[in-house]
């Protein structure tokens, strides 16, 4: 009877159900695996734009407070430039005793308003007086007049600039405004403030913030390491035109180690090496023009977390992928027990009837 059944044999039964059975799974297989791409990718890009929100926060709050801390000290050396014993000073700069007490005067103004140094130069560049005087290099006798915020102050205009200080070493931001008697220009006033303390006010385990100038140089950032850095290189005429200037420590001057990785929504990922030992970060980088000092503003957020959300994601759908498929394994395995308590019952009938008619 089995011979003549032909393709029914079971032997033909089991390799058709092991054909269905590699099939089903090689379709679970493959759509597990797109699940899983689809999950990690939407887990991806809907942390990366929940992090670039918080980056934009940021960035709000780095550009108002550093708006606040120039707005606090720009109209100052408009202010001293109209005292009159600025204008004397400059005017009789041989008597002595004037310059002393001018001295002193500006040594008092920058105690009150907080600031690094205060100084008065003439029409030259020259330094006839300044808020330290007493100190071991004080800026008296030095000359300035190679520095932009000077030739701004002399042109007539309110002159701003970032260095680091020749005399000092210290960074600062310079206010300058000209001196005047009627309509001639005698010299200017310079106000010199701190910002370094923006870097410890804005200190975040999680992002890192950066200012860079119009050249491009990085001279705020909460990473150290980076200060006096860039992201592009620097073209010959603008690495001279700073090094004349005594801006930066030239020897400082060095293009970050980095590649860029852009996104389908245009965000930008930085993968910077920190050294050749580490390895390389990536960061969503956001940047902002803060057009009143002609700086840019960057925020550069770590983005590891989200690569372990990401993994914890796809841990969690195989999980349950993994969770279906037993269940889903068990139920087949139920369905075809019960189909061969089926048959074996059947056989059992069939050949009950059988033994019947044998017996009739």
């Amino acid at each position: 009877r089995y011979l003549s059944a032909g393709n029914h044999s079971p032997m033909g039964k089991i390799t058709s159900d092991r054909v269905k059975y590699l099939t089903v799974l090689s379709l679970v297989v493959i759509g597990s695996f797109y699940l899983l791409n689809v999950v990690a990718s939407w887990t991806y890009k809907n942390r990366l734009g929940e992090l670039a929100k918080q980056g934009d926060v940021r960035l709000e709050l780095h550009i108002n407070y550093l708006k606040g801390v120039l707005e606090k000290y720009e109209s100052l050396p408009e202010l001293l430039a109209i005292d009159k014993n600025l204008v004397s000073a400059l005017l009789n700069a041989h008597e002595h005793k004037r310059i002393e007490k001018l001295n002193r005067y500006l040594e008092t103004i920058n105690k009150v308003s907080d600031t690094l140094d205060t100084y008065l130069m003439n029409k030259d560049g020259l330094t006839i007086a300044a808020s330290n005087w007493q100190e071991e290099r004080p800026f008296i006798g030095r000359n300035f007049n190679y520095r932009p915020y000077f030739k701004q102050a002399m042109q007539g205009k309110l002159g701003r600039y970032f260095a680091l200080g020749t005399a000092s070493a210290k960074r600062g931001y310079y206010f300058a405004y000209p001196v005047r008697k009627n309509d001639d220009i005698l010299g200017a006033v310079v106000v010199k403030i701190d910002i370094a303390h923006v870097e410890q006010k804005w200190m975040h385990r999680d992002s890192t913030f950066l200012v860079s100038d119009p050249d491009g140089v990085i001279f705020i950032t909460t990473q150290a390491e980076w200060r006096y850095s860039t992201f592009e290189p620097l073209e010959k005429e603008v690495f001279e035109r700073i090094v004349d200037s005594k801006r930066y420590p030239s020897d400082s001057l060095r293009q970050l180690d980095k590649a860029v990785i852009t996104t389908d929504n245009g965000m930008q990922i930085l993968e910077i090496s920190m050294s050749e030992d580490t390895v390389p970060l990536r960061m969503l980088k956001q940047s902002r023009m803060m057009s009143q000092a002609g700086w840019t503003v960057h925020v550069l957020s770590d983005i590891s977390a989200i690569k372990k959300e990401v993994l914890w994601a796809k841990i969690k759908v195989a999980s349950g992928l993994f969770l279906l498929c037993i269940a889903v394994l068990m139920l087949i395995q139920r369905r075809n027990r019960i189909i061969q308590l089926n048959k074996i019952e059947e056989e059992g009938r069939r050949r009950l009837e059988e033994a019947n008619e044998h017996l009739e």
